[in-house]
C-alpha cells in the first residue's frame, strides 16, 4: 500500500495500518515542510520511505493496482514504486456546510485555506475546527462551552457561559493551515487540472471567467458551472475557493456560495405522479387469506404474521406438521463458464468442491467484512447453479451479483427467479409422512438424506425439494412454479389435515428459529457486525483469497470482537420486547434483536447484540431496560434451546 497527501494524519493513519499487519511501500509527502520529525522517524524505524516535496502523478495496471508514479513537484524527475493498494488525500477540509445551510455567513480564511463563519444564526452552536481551532484542549473547552449555550437557549443555565476558570488557560496551538497540493512543473501544460468533478470545469476554465471580469465568487460559479452539479459543491468546493484565492489574492475574504443540500435530478412525470405503494405479494397470498392468515408488512413484502395464534402454530411443528409461506426467499439461477468465479468471489464458502445433490449455505459480505446475506447453492449441472438468498433481499442480491461481474470479462449469466418460483416449508414429524403421499419418489432418510436436494413431482407438480433445518424439525423446501403455487399449497393441506398439519406465518417461524438459536443478518445484526461478530464465522473459508471483504475478515479473525449476537433465556412468559436495551448498571451494551416465549419449553428466548462484559460467558446474567424503566433479568445460554444434537431435523 502507498499513501500520498500533505498532512500528518496520513502518517498516523500509516504507523495504525502497520501495526495491524498492512505492508506500506511508502509515503508520497507534497508540502515543502515534509512530516514533523516525531512521526518521519517512527516511520523511518519501521523501514517505510518517505518521499517529501514528491506527487502522485499516475498508476499502473489494468483490473488491479500494480504500482504508482512518483515526481517530484519542480518537475525534476518521476520514478515507478510497486504497489497494489493508493490511498490518496488531498488535505482536510472543514465541514462547513450544515452551518451555511442553516444560515450562517460563511468567510473564507485565505490563512487557514478553508471557511469560518462569521456569525452563528440564533440556537446554533459549533465546535471545534469548523471554527478554526486544532488544539486537542482548546476544542473540549470550546465543546464544554457550546453546550452551555445549547441548554441556556433551551432554559437550563448551569453558570457554565459566565463562570471563569479557577487558573488562566495553558497555551494552546493554533490552527495551522491546510496545505494546497502544488501543481508539478513538467506538467503543468501537459494535462488539465479539474477543480469541478460534477461538470467537467477546469482550471483553465476558471481562468477564463477572471480574464473575462467575472472574479467574483458568485459571477465566476454561474460563468463556469462550478459547484453546481450534483454534489452542490461537496467535491469541489474547496478547490474552487483555493483556486480563487490563488488567482485573486486582492479580494481577500470573500463569502461562501449559497450553500445547498446535494440534489440528484427528478423528471416532473415523477413528481406528477405522486406517491403509490406497491408491495409484493406472494403467489400464496390470497389462498392463505382463504385459510385465515393475518397479513403484515415487513419490507416490501406482505406476509402472513399468523393464522390465529403463532404460539399454537409452533407446537404444531414441532408435534404434528406445518406448511409456511417462504416464496419471498431471494432465487436465482448462476450459470456460463464462468460460474464458480462469480460465486466464490461473493461467497464466504468454496462452491468448487460442490458435487451430486448437496446444498452449500453460504454467507455474503461487504468489503468491510459485515455479514449482509446468506442462503444455500444448489449445483443443477456443470457451470449451472440454483442460489438462494434472505427473504425480500432478491433486488440487493441481484445487483451485488452484478456488480462483481462489471469489471471482470466473466462469462456467466444471472437470472433473478424470485418472481417466477414460489415456496413452501413443510415442517414436523409427520411431513415425511404428508409428502410421501403425494410423490411416487423415495422419500426414505437413505434415499433423501439432511441437507440434499433432489427433483420431485408432487401431486403432479415439478418441484426442487430441499431438506433444511431452519425451524428445528425435519422439514422440507419445496420451490415449484408459481402458477401452480395456489394449487400445490391446497392439495398439500388437504392431504395432511388428518394427521395434523396447519399453516404457520411469521409469529411461529420465529419461535421455531430463535429455539434452534439461528440468528438472522439484517435483524439480529446491523450495519457494522461483521462476520465473527454475527456467530458465523465457522462459515468463513480461511483458504479462499477472492471472497468480497477478505482482508478485512482476516483482520477482524485474530481480534476480540466489539460486539457480539448472545442467546439468552428467561424462566416462563416475560415482557421483555424487541429492542430492549441490555444494560450493565447505567451503561449501556447493546439491545435485544429477537424476543419470543417459547410454548415447548416454557421459556422467554431470544438474540441480543451486546458488547463485551464480565457476565458474557454461559450462566452470566443479562439485564435489560425497557418501557421507561422496567427492568428484567435473563441468564447468557449457549444455543441451541432445543434439540442440541439436531437428531429430530436429521431424522
Amino acid at each position: 500500500m502507498l499513501l500520498a497527501g500533505g498532512d500528518d494524519y496520513l502518517a498516523e493513519v500509516g504507523l495504525e495500518l502497520i501495526a495491524k499487519g498492512v505492508g506500506l511501500a511508502g509515503l508520497v509527502d507534497y508540502r515543502a515542510t515534509g512530516l514533523n520529525e516525531s512521526l518521519s522517524a517512527k516511520l523511518a524505524e519501521r523501514g517505510v520511505k518517505v518521499w517529501s516535496r514528491h506527487t502522485l502523478i499516475g498508476a499502473t495496471g489494468a483490473r488491479r493496482v500494480k504500482g504508482a508514479t512518483v515526481a517530484a513537484i519542480d518537475g525534476s524527475g518521476s520514478q515507478q514504486v510497486p504497489c497494489d493498494t493508493i490511498v490518496a488525500s488531498s488535505g482536510r477540509y472543514a465541514q462547513h456546510k450544515l452551518l451555511g445551510q442553516a444560515g450562517a455567513r460563511m468567510i473564507y480564511e485565505p490563512a487557514l485555506n478553508f471557511y469560518l463563519p462569521e456569525q452563528l444564526p440564533p440556537a446554533y452552536q459549533a465546535a471545534g475546527r469548523l471554527l478554526g481551532l486544532e488544539d486537542p484542549e482548546a476544542i473540549r473547552a470550546q465543546g464544554r462551552l457550546a453546550a452551555a449555550r445549547a441548554l441556556k437557549f433551551l432554559g437550563i443555565d448551569n453558570g457554565a457561559t459566565t463562570s471563569e476558570p479557577a487558573a488562566g488557560p495553558a497555551p494552546m496551538r493554533a490552527a495551522s493551515a491546510v496545505c494546497l497540493q502544488p501543481l508539478v512543473a513538467e506538467d503543468r501544460s501537459k494535462a488539465k487540472t479539474f477543480v469541478c468533478f460534477c461538470h467537467d470545469v477546469s482550471e483553465e476554465n476558471i481562468e477564463q471567467a477572471i480574464e473575462e471580469g467575472f472574479d467574483n465568487v458568485e459571477t465566476c460559479k454561474r460563468f463556469t458551472t462550478a459547484t453546481q452539479g450534483a454534489c452542490q459543491g461537496g467535491m469541489c468546493e474547496a478547490n474552487f475557493a483555493h483556486l480563487l484565492a490563488k488567482k485573486r489574492p486582492q479580494l481577500g475574504s470573500r463569502t461562501l456560495p449559497t450553500t445547498r443540500p446535494p440534489v440528484a435530478s427528478m423528471s416532473l412525470g415523477a413528481m406528477a405522479a405522486g406517491h403509490h405503494d406497491h408491495p409484493q405479494r406472494s403467489p400464496l397470498h390470497q389462498i392463505q387469506l382463504q385459510h385465515g392468515g393475518v397479513p403484515m408488512r415487513l419490507g416490501a413484502w406482505i406476509r402472513m404474521r399468523d393464522f390465529g395464534d403463532d404460539e399454537a402454530e409452533s407446537l404444531a411443528v414441532h408435534h404434528a406438521a406445518g406448511i409456511c409461506d417462504v416464496s419471498m426467499l431471494g432465487k436465482f439461477r448462476v450459470f456460463g463458464p464462468d460460474a464458480e468465479k462469480l460465486l466464490n468471489r461473493v461467497m464466504t464458502r468454496r462452491v468448487d468442491g460442490l458435487s451430486g445433490n448437496k446444498i452449500l449455505y453460504f454467507a455474503t459480505c461487504n468489503e468491510e467484512g459485515v455479514l449482509v446475506d446468506d442462503g444455500v447453492a444448489l449445483k443443477m449441472g456443470e457451470h449451472d447453479y440454483f442460489v438462494t438468498t434472505l427473504a425480500g433481499r432478491a433486488p440487493l442480491a441481484e445487483e451485488w451479483f452484478s456488480r462483481w461481474c462489471r469489471e471482470e470479462d466473466w462469462d456467466v449469466t444471472v437470472v433473478n427467479l424470485t418472481d417466477t418460483r414460489a415456496g413452501m416449508n413443510l415442517a414436523g414429524p409427520k411431513s415425511r409422512e404428508i409428502l410421501a403421499s403425494l410423490t411416487a419418489s423415495d422419500m426414505s432418510d437413505q434415499a433423501f438424506p439432511f441437507l440434499t436436494w433432489t427433483r420431485l413431482q408432487v401431486a403432479g407438480v415439478d418441484v426442487i425439494a430441499m431438506r433444511m433445518g431452519f425451524v428445528g424439525e425435519l422439514s422440507y423446501e419445496l420451490m415449484c412454479p408459481s402458477s401452480q403455487a395456489g394449487f400445490l399449497w391446497t392439495r398439500i393441506l388437504d392431504t395432511g389435515r388428518p394427521l395434523g398439519l396447519v399453516p404457520f406465518g411469521l409469529g411461529a417461524l420465529n419461535i421455531c428459529r430463535l429455539e434452534k438459536g439461528h440468528v438472522v443478518p439484517g435483524l439480529d445484526t446491523d450495519g457494522f457486525t461483521n462476520l465473527f461478530e454475527s456467530s458465523f464465522g465457522w462459515m468463513l473459508n480461511r483458504n479462499k483469497t477472492e471472497t468480497v471483504g477478505k482482508p478485512m475478515l482476516d483482520l477482524y479473525a485474530d481480534q476480540p470482537p466489539k460486539e457480539q449476537v448472545i442467546a439468552f433465556s428467561i424462566a416462563g412468559r416475560s415482557a421483555v420486547p424487541d429492542g430492549a436495551l441490555v444494560v450493565d448498571a447505567e451503561r449501556q451494551l447493546g439491545r435485544v434483536t429477537s424476543v419470543r416465549y417459547s410454548p415447548l419449553l416454557d421459556k422467554t428466548i431470544g438474540l441480543a447484540l451486546v458488547a463485551p462484559h464480565d457476565e458474557w460467558r454461559e450462566g452470566g446474567k443479562v439485564h435489560f431496560w425497557y418501557e421507561g424503566g422496567k427492568q428484567a433479568v435473563a441468564e447468557f445460554a449457549k444455543p441451541p434451546f432445543y434439540d442440541p444434537s439436531g437428531e429430530r431435523m436429521k431424522a
